[in-house]
């Protein structure tokens, strides 16, 4: 396929048919959009007297925790457990706060999580764009966020991570389980939107991020390597990668890997052939962490395996896994489009939920 197409917007939309670039380019819309319309929750005093926060969600609608666990990491006053899945855990009690969330609102998993908190009265609140999920929350009364997705075009849940993230740490906020402010808000909308200028269609390959990236990972299966506060954006993008390109990858952190998965990458002898690894790096990382990712590189390369490196420069973890999540988005759009491949639809998932209901 001709390279140039990705410097075409009439090329893209022919294959872009559920236009997920609109909502690529409207993510930091999304996030002022979510910090704004959630302004007026109201959160009683007792969601404040707790001992944990269980965040419950699926997909695209899990994204928003897995951010908040790794950039509040070291903040959190309460512990966070993301569940992902049927049943929440046993210990969840009177001092737990469960926060569920669903975009169609229809999300099976999660609404058995709902209707488990209601069955032992445990406190709870949800985010979405409407279905069973905030029916239950209008019924029992308890706190919600309802999305009004104006800002995702794709109508794409994986795409609707501004109003994700920024409308659970919103919630979360009132709850006083995190700190943050319009201030921290406006700040990494103005980086994404940095971002965008460096990585949009207009922006020639050689002098594009998001286009060279897209070109490194064609054809390749992506192995993700964050760590700290990135943990959470890298799954992010790789969430992406996979619905909207089709291609196998997976994430793995900084230093947890170096103590099994380096020793991974001998066989198959194909692997200098078929793996990209991608590692996103930060200043901000512990200089530990920052000298294990050098070394990481080092032996990756050592394997003859091809790597790709990301360096996110903002200046707080907040708006550097934005950062990342942007330029991500904008790398897994166009390597679908250098697959020719329409981004929005996802088959097999669609597939698989139709089964299950059978």
């Amino acid at each position: 396929m001709n390279n140039s197409i990705l410097e075409s917007r009439e090329e893209i939309a022919k294959i872009d048919l559920g236009n997920v670039l609109g909502s690529v380019e409207a993510l930091p819309q999304q996030c002022l959009d979510a910090w704004e319309m959630s302004q007026g929750i109201s959160i009683p005093d007792s969601y404040k007297q707790i001992d944990n926060i269980v965040m419950c969600g699926m997909g695209g609608s899990g994204l928003g925790a897995r951010v908040i666990e790794s950039v509040y990491s070291k903040e959190l006053k309460v512990p966070l457990i993301r569940v992902n899945g049927y049943d929440l855990p046993a210990f969840a009690n009177e001092r737990s706060l469960i926060s569920c969330s669903s975009y169609s609102g229809s999300t099976e998993e999660t609404i058995q999580n709902a209707n488990q908190a209601i069955a032992k009265n445990l406190k709870w609140m949800a985010i979405g764009t409407g279905g069973k999920l905030l029916e239950l929350a209008e019924d029992h009364k308890v706190p919600f966020y309802r999305i009004v997705p104006k800002f995702n075009p794709s109508n794409q849940p994986r795409m609707a991570i501004g109003y994700s993230v920024i409308g659970q740490l919103a919630l979360a906020a009132h709850a006083g389980i995190v700190s943050i402010g319009k201030k921290e808000i406006d700040g990494l909308a103005e980086v994404m939107s940095g971002v965008i200028d460096k990585t949009k269609v207009e922006v020639p390959e050689n002098l594009n991020p998001a286009k060279k990236l897209a070109q490194a990972m064609k054809g390749k299966m992506i192995i993700y390597i964050a760590g700290e506060h990135l943990a959470g954006p890298v799954h992010v993008v790789n969430n992406q990668l996979n619905e909207n390109a089709k291609n196998v990858s997976f994430d793995f952190q900084i230093p947890e890997l170096n103590h099994h998965l380096m020793e991974g990458l001998k066989h198959p002898e194909t692997n200098f052939k078929n793996i990209l690894f991608v590692f996103a790096f930060s200043k901000l990382y512990s200089p530990r962490v920052q000298k294990r990712f050098e070394l990481t590189k080092q032996v990756v390369e050592k394997n003859g395996i091809s790597t790709f490196s990301v360096e996110l420069n903002s200046s707080s973890e907040l708006s550097q896994a934005f950062e990342l999540i942007q330029l991500g988005a904008y790398a897994n759009l166009y390597l679908s489009i250098l697959y020719g491949q329409n981004a929005a639809p996802i088959p097999w998932v669609d597939w698989f939920k139709d089964q299950m209901v059978k």
